[in-house]
């Protein structure tokens, strides 16, 4: 993707921060913006003023990229597998089509 390197970096996410994303998600509160790179990035609904975390679905559906508000140059990159195993643990969550 462009705009983004892809070089091993530390994302540190706090715990807090993920729960909010989590939490935004279980019960379908989360927000979207474009970025010019043509990125979606997904975040808790109110969270915008504050440092939150940012989630994407890669095209292709193979990975999931998160980010800090706080440093929008680190990436963590998830394998759809673990987006899977965490969305799998939120409340109301479904079991993945297979």
């Amino acid at each position: 993707m462009a705009g983004i390197e892809r070089e091993p970096a530390e994302v540190r996410i706090p715990k807090a921060a993920l729960d909010a994303l989590a939490a935004a998600l279980s019960v379908r509160t989360a927000a979207m913006r474009t970025w010019p790179d043509g990125i979606e990035w997904m975040y808790a609904v109110g969270s915008w003023d504050e440092p939150h975390v940012e989630m994407a679905l890669m095209p292709g559906g193979e990975e999931v990229w998160l980010r800090m508000s706080t440093d929008r140059s680190s990436v963590a990159v998830w394998s759809i597998q673990q987006w899977w195993d965490f969305a799998g643990e939120l409340p109301g969550a479904t079991p993945p089509q297979v």
